[in-house]
């Protein structure tokens, strides 16, 4: 899609969710805060349930919001997951709220900018969808160089021409479950493990790791040439700073947003981005506070603190299970992937005072990041 003569205007909007079926304050935003349906270009967020591949409440999450979406904007389902990125992250323990973030973003005439606000970095978005990923290339090169082609798309949609103010590229994807695993290897086709889960060798981890090496490979951080079936999930120096994928049994396609800035955005907001490095570690958080435009030593004030509209972040099991010279048992914990999100979960509210903030994580090891780091994503109001 071009946008000739047009500057993007993204907006986001977090609202609770005291279910996994209440859609309530989302229909509030079309019913009392006019936003426009038609300007929704995705829906992020998190969900109560166990995270793993049978997590209803995701599934239940994402369907209302598929249909409330399809009711308002009086379209099909089908043509909803076409237009617009739906990611719901099952598991919200600890200090993680339960909520999902709608951003949307009209394209306005360029004529509309003020002086005052040429040269000015704001939000932009940009998604889209893969083609559809079989259960015999999840984990595999296909998935790489499809999700690649869809970050690409997404970032040409979004008119992003600095890929360093690309601060995050969320990805959600398909898993595979019991029932495919099953009929792939009736068929003689072995999948890359027989495991569903989100374990060390489980198809949540191989699928998310491969859409990571597939935005490293777009932005640049990876060369293609050094992707093989072979190195995903084992060499851990290829990786992605801003990559946070995430999949599940409910998908077919990869669906991608970009989160980036522009110098010509008339949106309000600004993205900016950082790598924590440890577990519990807070440092990477206000890197990216910092890297959004927020200036401050130790802490941000509790006027900057007002000012930041969403936290989105990864945080993966650690490689080791020695922390600041002591050992932690998390490694052996039988909910490690809970645990992971909820520590993470803390320390983002600790430092920013949101608890509705978008924390995927769980995995062993991951793509998302270097070896013990997770990328984090935050998004100001200048």
């Amino acid at each position: 899609m071009k946008h000739d003569g047009a500057v993007p205007l993204a907006n986001a909007f977090v609202c609770p969710m005291r279910t996994p079926a209440d859609i309530s304050e989302i229909e509030k935003l079309f019913s009392e805060y006019e936003v426009d349906p038609l300007s929704v270009i995705a829906v992020i967020g998190k969900s109560e349930g166990s995270g793993l591949p049978n997590d209803y409440g995701r599934l239940l999450a994402d369907s209302k919001i598929r249909q409330l979406l399809a009711t308002v904007r009086k379209s099909s389902e089908e043509e909803i997951s076409q237009q617009v990125t739906i990611a719901i992250s099952g598991g919200a323990p600890g200090s993680v709220a339960p909520h999902v973030t709608v951003f949307t973003q009209k394209w306005v005439p360029k004529e509309t900018m003020s002086d005052s606000s040429k040269g000015q970095l704001g939000l932009v978005l940009g998604r889209s969808h893969t083609s559809e990923i079989l259960p015999q290339h999840i984990g595999r090169v296909t998935q790489v160089d499809v999700t690649t082609q869809a970050v690409n798309e997404a970032i040409q949609e979004a008119g992003i021409d600095d890929i360093s103010q690309i601060h995050m590229v969320l990805v959600k994807g398909p898993a595979l479950t019991a029932e495919s695993i099953n009929a792939s290897i009736a068929s003689g086709i072995e999948p890359v493990t027989r495991d569903p889960g989100i374990g060390p060798m489980g198809s949540m981890c191989y699928s998310n790791d491969a859409m990571a090496l597939g935005v490293g490979v777009a932005l640049g951080e990876i060369d293609r040439k050094d992707i093989t079936d072979d190195v995903i999930r084992k060499n851990w120096s290829l990786y992605s700073n801003v990559a946070a994928t995430s999949s599940g049994g409910e998908k077919q396609k990869g669906e991608v947003l970009v989160i980036a800035n522009r110098p010509d955005s008339l949106s309000k907001l600004r993205a900016g981005h950082g790598i924590t490095t440890a577990v519990g570690e807070s440092d990477g958080i206000k890197q990216a506070l910092r890297s959004a435009g927020l200036d401050f030593q130790c802490c941000p004030s509790d006027i900057q603190r007002n000012s930041i509209v969403q936290v989105m972040a990864k945080f993966t099991l650690p490689a080791s299970s020695e922390l600041a010279g002591g050992h932690i048992t998390l490694l052996d914990d039988h909910e490690a992937h809970h645990v992971a999100k909820a520590v993470g979960g803390a320390v983002i509210t600790s430092v920013t005072g949101i608890s509705m903030a978008f924390i995927s994580g769980g995995e062993a090891n991951s793509h998302m990041g270097p070896p013990n780091g997770n990328p984090v994503c935050v998004i100001v109001r200048q």
